[in-house]
């Protein structure tokens, strides 16, 4: 085979007077030299370039496995779909999407989403519909876990200890807007995010400590980038990695854009050939077709990415990255699929054509990472945030940082303890102790890594909702109880009481606390728990202060039930 101006052709004699013309919109057929036709421009229709909108023709030999096929019904005119005019849904786009991997959605899960109020947090499509196999323990179908890492050291043992031994993963990076190649390495690629089907990592190089490169790479983390055996799959990811190599000097390989697979599946099977091209289409767009459901955005997209995360954050990068991991495996289903079966695009790096089957390609321009105008695929009106009780549920698999060697809770996230006294800023100063000087007293029980940390992590999610949320009602100490509640079913309200002071706090406090942030923001909660908490109040109490709760909960006043 040999390439003349970007085309493959033969350099075997034909016989008989034929050729085989690649038509774009027919697949192979066989004319003869002297009487081949012509294919239809469909410039009105698509959005490809002028080269693909021309005849794409050229002599080729017929690969193995391939059958000359009859032409098909032609693409329909421009006049027969217009632009804004809302097409019937695809039925498929109705049916939870084909999986092979471990973790997935559940029928049940995405047929709520899909019946949620169009708009609602709920009726977007995020990692935290998923589950995966069932913990050996508790037999709870296990969560998508997600790492938050603002050091370098945490960075490098989350990647050790979880990434190394993937072959595919979902990549993403955000960036402060406005930069310029003179803002810094932080601000130019603020953070990193990597996805296996089980996990997600967010590095957040823009908190790291120091400004040169060694500071800011972790080892492993340039392994993986510059390791062409690891696929990293996402949206743009050329552009993605180009920040990469003229800020980190991270060079990355193996990379693969997922809008190359999106256009050989999605105009294979519909026999148009021409309209394959390079032309980038974004995340939610392929999201939306492939995966069922809508992306959320929101206004978190533009937002400042050098800064501290919050939750909202937190769930936008985690959800983009993850993505890519679904719709990989979704759309290389489609891809084997089909019959004849095409090949992957190559690596993105490489810049070679996407090919519509072994030994023929798509002759196309050198990608310049040009985006296609966003089809009106849903007609949902996007909300810009996220509500409270969607942030709260998101929340309960978020992991600071990773635990410590050796450690034995390895669900747990680690905080080092020096670093619990900065994150105290939100509750009520410690009460200091009224008895003499010469009395002995027992020092209150300090407190173990695991309850540090999960104390750091209710902290953590307090001051994100607050700083998402800020007409918000309930205080800081209020919000912080509540999370430390919410978050483990396993802790007594005792418990919690002895976690949030040395002295620990009144089961009245406590309870006053976890009621009062359901009450003024509408947080989730399970009712059983809800009673308990409730219970332990003076019922007047109870029943005053908390009347609709109390009635949600199934709760009476003891008066009125005589």
């Amino acid at each position: 085979m040999a390439f003349i101006s970007g085309r493959t052709v033969s350099t075997v004699p034909r016989s008989n007077g034929l050729q085989n013309t690649w038509r774009p919109q027919h697949g192979i057929v066989f004319n003869s030299l002297s009487n081949a036709s012509t294919p239809r421009n469909l410039s009105k229709t698509t959005n490809a370039s002028a080269e693909h909108d021309d005849i794409i023709a050229a002599t080729l030999e017929v690969p193995e496995g391939i059958e000359s096929k009859p032409a098909v019904q032609e693409a329909a005119t421009a006049e027969e779909i217009l632009p804004g005019v809302d097409v019937a849904e695809d039925p498929e786009q109705k049916e939870l999407p084909k999986s092979t991997t471990a973790f997935r959605m559940s029928e049940d899960v995405f047929r709520a989403a899909r019946n949620a109020e169009p708009g609602s947090s709920e009726s977007y499509w995020s990692h935290t519909l998923y589950r995966g196999p069932a913990d050996d323990v508790s037999g709870v179908a296990s969560k998508v876990r997600v790492h938050y890492c603002k050091k370098k050291h945490t960075t490098e043992q989350v990647l050790q200890r979880h990434f190394m031994n993937k072959k595919v993963l979902g990549f993403d990076i955000e960036w402060k807007t406005d930069t310029h190649r003179l803002s810094g390495a932080k601000k130019n690629v603020s953070l990193v995010q990597l996805a296996s089907e089980e996990r997600i990592a967010l590095f957040h190089i823009a908190m790291y400590a120091g400004d040169k490169t060694e500071d800011l790479v972790a080892p492993s983390l340039k392994r993986i980038m510059e390791d062409p055996a690891i696929t990293k799959v996402g949206v743009a990811i050329k552009g993605d990695c180009t920040r990469l190599r003229n800020n980190l000097d991270i060079h990355a390989q193996g990379i693969f854009e997922l809008s190359h697979l999106h256009k050989l599946v999605k105009c294979s099977a519909s026999r148009d050939f021409n309209l394959i091209n390079k032309k980038l289409v974004s995340l939610a767009t392929q999201v939306e077709e492939h995966l069922h459901l809508p992306l959320f955005k929101g206004e978190v997209r533009g937002s400042d990415w050098s800064q501290p995360l919050v939750m909202d954050q937190i769930v936008y990068a985690a959800s983009d990255s993850y993505a890519g991991i679904h719709l990989y495996d979704t759309l290389n289903l489609k891809r084997l699929a089909l019959d004849p079966t095409p090949p992957l695009p190559y690596h993105a790096e490489l810049n070679k054509p996407i090919r519509i089957a072994e030994g023929i390609e798509i002759p196309s321009e050198d990608e310049n990472e040009a985006e296609e105008p966003e089809p009106p695929v849903s007609t949902r009106k996007q909300p810009k945030k996220l509500s409270p009780s969607y942030l709260a549920k998101a929340s309960e698999t978020l992991e600071l940082d990773p635990e410590p060697e050796g450690s034995s809770d390895p669900g747990t996230a680690y905080v080092p303890p020096t670093k619990i006294s900065t994150t105290y800023s939100t509750s009520r100063p410690r009460m200091q102790s009224k008895t003499t000087s010469h009395t002995t007293t027992k020092s209150p029980s300090p407190l173990t890594q695991t309850q540090h940390a999960l104390l750091a992590s209710a902290t953590q999610l307090a001051d994100s909702y607050r700083a998402t949320h800020h007409q918000n009602r309930a205080s800081p100490a209020s919000l912080r109880c509540y999370f430390l509640w919410h978050q483990n079913p396993s802790l007594s309200l005792s418990g919690i009481a002895g976690m949030l002071r040395a002295v620990p706090l009144q089961h009245s406090t406590v309870t006053g606390y976890i009621a009062d942030a359901v009450k003024f923001e509408g947080l989730p909660y399970e009712e059983e728990r809800m009673r308990e908490v409730l219970g332990g109040m003076k019922p007047d109490v109870a029943w005053w202060r908390y009347k609709k709760l109390s009635k949600e909960c199934g709760l009476e006043r003891k008066e009125e039930q005589q």
